[in-house]
Formats: C-alpha cells, sequence, structure tokens
C-alpha cells in the first residue's frame, strides 16, 4: 500500500524482453516455460527471481467489471524478469506526483515469485502468498521489497488485484454481482496452488499473509467456497472481515452515481454496464475522489459486498453469518493490530493545524465520514451520534494538536480494534483451529505516519509500522541496532508459522485465544517485553456497542427502536 512510493509504470507487456545472460532460472509450468533471474537478500543469499507472470487474461474491454479468466498457455518462453504496472487506481494525496491521482493500467493481473535456492533432493519449500493493502482502492503486490524476508528458505508470492470501481463496482444483481478483486485474489492463489511445485514450493503448505484490506482480504478466503482447500492458514495484520471499512452498503447507488459522473444512464443495470465499458478507464479512476466527502474519507468507496445473485459468487452471505454459523474454514488464523492504527487515513490531517480546526468546528459533518457511519446511521441521527462519540472521548475538549492522540485512538478504537476483538474471539469460539492475536506497540525509527503526515513528529505506532518493517523499503532501511532485531523477530514470527503452523517471536510463550475468558493476546511491546495480557473492555467496545450502528452485513448489531431505521 503505502509507503514505498508508487511509480508511474506504461502500461507495456513483456513481449521482447531479452536476457543476455544464459545461467538463469528457468521452470516448466502447466502455462509454459518460464525464465527469471538471480537476485540476492539482505545478508547476501542468492534466490531466484520470476516477476510480471500473467495469471489472468487482461481485464479489459468487454472482460472489464467480469470475473477473471485464467490466463491461456503462452508459446515462446516467458521472460519474467519485469514487474507489471500497478492496477488502475486513485492514490491518496500524499502518493501522488503532482495533481494527477490516477496511475496504472487495467492490464495489470500478474505476480512476481521469488524462491529460495535449493538442491534437487530438498523438500519442498513453505509459500507465503502475500496480499497488499490499500482500502481496496490503491496499492500494489510490486511494493513488497522482498530481500529481508528471502534470508529465509521459504517461497514468496506476491500479485496484484483489481481495484476501486474496477475491482469492486456491484449493481447488486447478477449483471455485476461485485467482489472481481477478490476473485482476482482467488484465482492468482488457485494459479499457485497448481503451479507453485514447479519451482519448489509446496502447494500443501500456502500460508496468506495480508495487511489492512489485505488482511481483511486473508480472512475472506476463509469464507469464500472459491478459495476452499487452497492454503492452510493465514495472517491477517490490521484488517478483519468485521471492521467498517470491510463490506460496502449501497452499492448500486454508488454505481449509479458513478455512471452518472461519466455520462451513462442507469436505467437497466445492463445498458449502464455497457456504457461504463465503453468510458476511458483513467476517467473512471478519477471519478473515486467523488466519492470522498473530506480528503480521503471515506476512504472505501467501493469494496467488498454480499453478492445477492449471480453465479459462483466469492461470498453470499454477510462475514458475521459465516462466522457465527461456523461455515469459516477451520484452520490456524493470527491476526493482530497495532496501538495507533488511527493514524491510518488520519495522518493527512494530524499534524496540520488548519484541518484539525476544520474538523472540529465541522465535526458533526465530518466525523460520519472519518468514522464511517455515513451509510450505517439514518442520516438525521448523524448529528446525535456524533455528539456522543465526541463526548466520550473529548468530553469538552476541543480537537487540536493537544488532543491529537485521543483522536487517533477513537479512529482506530472503531475502524481496527472493535472488529479485530470481535473477529477473533468469534472465530476462536466456533473452529477446533488455533487463532493467535497480538497487539503491536513498537516504535521504530521511522514509521510509515511520516510519509502520511509530510511530519517526523512521532504519532506512535503507524497502521502498516509492523509489516512494514520487513517488507518496505523505507521503514525497513533502518540502522537503528533494536529495529534490526525486532525486524528479526517480525521475520521469525511470519516464517515460523509458514514453517511450522505455530508462531514463534522471541522468547514469547503465545497462547491460542480462549474465547470463554476476557480478551488476551501478545503485547509486542519492545525486545524485552513481549508477554500475554488481558484487557476485558478492548478498544472501547463496551462504548461502541451503545452506538447502534446499522452493519447488517459486519457486525450484526440491532438498530434500536431510537433510530426508526429499516
Amino acid at each position: 500500500m503505502y509507503a514505498i512510493k508508487l511509480s508511474v509504470f506504461f502500461c507495456l507487456g513483456l513481449a521482447g524482453f531479452t536476457w543476455q545472460n544464459e545461467q538463469i532460472p528457468r521452470v516448466d509450468t502447466h502455462l509454459g516455460n518460464i525464465s527469471g533471474y538471480y537476485k540476492t537478500s539482505q545478508f547476501g543469499k542468492k534466490y531466484e527471481a520470476y516477476e510480471g507472470i500473467p495469471y489472468a487474461e487482461p481485464p479489459v474491454g468487454k472482460l472489464r467489471f467480469e470475473p477473471p479468466r485464467p490466463a491461456q498457455r503462452w508459446g515462446n518462453e516467458l521472460p519474467a524478469k519485469k514487474k507489471s504496472s500497478p492496477c488502475m487506481q486513485f492514490l491518496m494525496s500524499f502518493e501522488a506526483k503532482g495533481e494527477d491521482r490516477v496511475i496504472g493500467c487495467e492490464d495489470c493481473l500478474y505476480m512476481n515469485i521469488y524462491v529460495s535456492i535449493r538442491n534437487n533432493n530438498e523438500e519442498l519449500l513453505p509459500v507465503i502468498f502475500w496480499i497488499h493493502g490499500g482500502a481496496f482502492q490503491f496499492g500494489t503486490g510490486n511494493q513488497a521489497d522482498e530481500k529481508r524476508i528471502m534470508d529465509r528458505n521459504i517461497v514468496l508470492v506476491t500479485s496484484n488485484y483489481r481495484l476501486g470501481p474496477f475491482g469492486f463496482l456491484s449493481t447488486e444483481d447478477s449483471v455485476v454481482p461485485g467482489n472481481m478483486g477478490l476473485k482476482d485474489q482467488s484465482l492468482a492463489l488457485r494459479w499457485v496452488y497448481d503451479n507453485i511445485e514447479n519451482f519448489g514450493g509446496d502447494s500443501k503448505e500456502i500460508t496468506l499473509l495480508g495487511l489492512s484490506a489485505g488482511g481483511t482480504s486473508v480472512h475472506y478466503h476463509y469464507m469464500s467456497p472459491l478459495s476452499a482447500g487452497l492454503f492452510q492458514r493465514g495472517i491477517s495484520i490490521s484488517g478483519v472481515t468485521l471492521n467498517p471499512r470491510s463490506q460496502t452498503r449501497h452499492a448500486s447507488k454508488k454505481a449509479k452515481k458513478l455512471a452518472s459522473l461519466m455520462g451513462c444512464s442507469s436505467d437497466t443495470s445492463e445498458n449502464m454496464i455497457a456504457c461504463l465499458k465503453a468510458r476511458p478507464p483513467r476517467v473512471i479512476s478519477q471519478a473515486v475522489g467523488n466519492f470522498m466527502h473530506w480528503l480521503y474519507n471515506p476512504a472505501t468507496p467501493f469494496g467488498p459486498v454480499v453478492e445477492k445473485q449471480g453465479s459462483n459468487p466469492f461470498i453470499n452471505r454477510p462475514p458475521i453469518e459465516i462466522i457465527s454459523s461456523g461455515d469459516v474454514l477451520d484452520v490456524p488464523w493470527i491476526t493482530g493490530i497495532v496501538s495507533e492504527e488511527g493514524l491510518y487515513p488520519s495522518a493527512e490531517y494530524v499534524a496540520n493545524d488548519n484541518l484539525l480546526k476544520e474538523l472540529n468546528d465541522n465535526w458533526d459533518d465530518l466525523a460520519p465520514y472519518i468514522l464511517n457511519f455515513n451509510d450505517s446511521i439514518p442520516l438525521k441521527e448523524h448529528k446525535q451520534v456524533a455528539e456522543k462519540i465526541r463526548e466520550f472521548y473529548f468530553g469538552r475538549e476541543k480537537i487540536d494538536s493537544d488532543t491529537v492522540m485521543t483522536l487517533i485512538h477513537m479512529i482506530g478504537d472503531r475502524s481496527f480494534g472493535v472488529g479485530f476483538e470481535k473477529a477473533s474471539r468469534l472465530q476462536a469460539k466456533v473452529n477446533k483451529s488455533p487463532v493467535w492475536t497480538y497487539y503491536y506497540s513498537y516504535r521504530a525509527q521511522h514509521s510509515f505516519s511520516e510519509a502520511m503526515s509530510g511530519s517526523n513528529k512521532n504519532f506512535g505506532v503507524s497502521h502498516g509500522d509492523d509489516l512494514f518493517l520487513v517488507l518496505d523499503k523505507t521503514i525497513s532501511n533502518t540502522t537503528k541496532p533494536d529495529d534490526l532485531k525486532m525486524q528479526e523477530y517480525l521475520i521469525d514470527f511470519y516464517t515460523s508459522f509458514a514453517i511450522e503452523g505455530i508462531p514463534n517471536i522471541g522468547h514469547a510463550k503465545w497462547e491460542p485465544l480462549n474465547s470463554d475468558q476476557d480478551f488476551r493476546y501478545l503485547h509486542i511491546a519492545n525486545l524485552t517485553s513481549i508477554s500475554m495480557e488481558s484487557s476485558r473492555n478492548f478498544a472501547e467496545k463496551d462504548f461502541w456497542s451503545t452506538i447502534h450502528i446499522y452493519e447488517k452485513d459486519q457486525l450484526s448489531q440491532k438498530i434500536s427502536s431510537k433510530y426508526g431505521a429499516t
């Protein structure tokens, strides 16, 4: 997603790219031969790299908004030595270069595979399948800097999936049921399952790893019949299906708004989609900004939906229903959050006194968007709910630089903490497989919040700071000895789970969650303080349970008669 600056790629195919050195790795797959190249890890270990492998047909023209179609065989050897373009996307302002906030192209469904070198007689290697974040609106699998984790004996796979309206527009009928981006992920995962043994990976030892929307995606794959049997365990970092941004409400209404912006009729879904398929992709992507009321809020105008009609759905019931009924996949799961989750996306404004004043002065209008209840509470109740939340967290204080940490924690509680506690507790209750939870509060030399805010001020541990210490070029290139050691601890955590099925970090004893007790989690505070802790009221969940937010697709909270909604 995030701290890695996204370059503007041209939408060029791989044809014609040649590699002069004949001493290169080659792999035979079901679709044809692939040639890669060698790279070197952080500590000098040589590994194989295969970049820009197509796993689906380009979703362009008539295939826009359609489920992905598997890639066809290629005739000659495929030179996989160059990463593809990211998918078409509308960036957050801090990532954009100049005024243009649109990058990428539609022909983007490619993956990268990195393989530790092994002898021919060695066992197959465990596989980590990484899913990038970005609020389902932006990001790319290319942003992962694999050089640190490839010091271990694993196979790492990263891939792109469609984003924004291209990946998540829905007419809420059989014309475009939705979830194209999640279906892309599932098809990529199936490609890996079918072909990874040719690279030396073990198809029976695949671990999903994702951050933010990627973490939410990991959790979704536990619920989808399209992904069943394709992986053995997963890690959801700062993202679960019960978070407010994880389900899109009023999807058909948003599709019609997009059509109106594009000058398309919405008299029927068929006519509307036919018109949208003919519009330039950059123009469609640019229109995403019209769905954001203030800065990048709400951050996920187009996201996952429950597919009401259509064949072969990714998901056709609300996540809360799937989990509660015990139909969630029963394999081990790890999920965790950081101490200042609310820095995403609030870091855009927490270091700006003018924006904080604007938020303070217009709280009743802006709160529904930054706290994601604009679509889930009746409009006539927005002001009342906004005032109740403000009173609980701020009392009579202003929202300014003196109270900014309260603001960050409030956003973090609502956007990540409450859903994290609820999802992990419910899944631990219905499954026999263990669920491990963690809370990360280690502040490294650099933070993702620096890139978002343009400030070096320490606001705490930002959303993404844990995984980025391993996979991000900026944060992971630290010189601080404690950071380097924590980096090793986190790599141990991810790879031990992928290799052994049990997570290990430092010398801590990490206990699985018991749903019948107070919420217990591993608190990763620093190198000498990693231990189990518990909380009865994690993320102020008792307070949030009094805010009767209508999120039947997520938290299954009933609207009280007080709100009079149906």
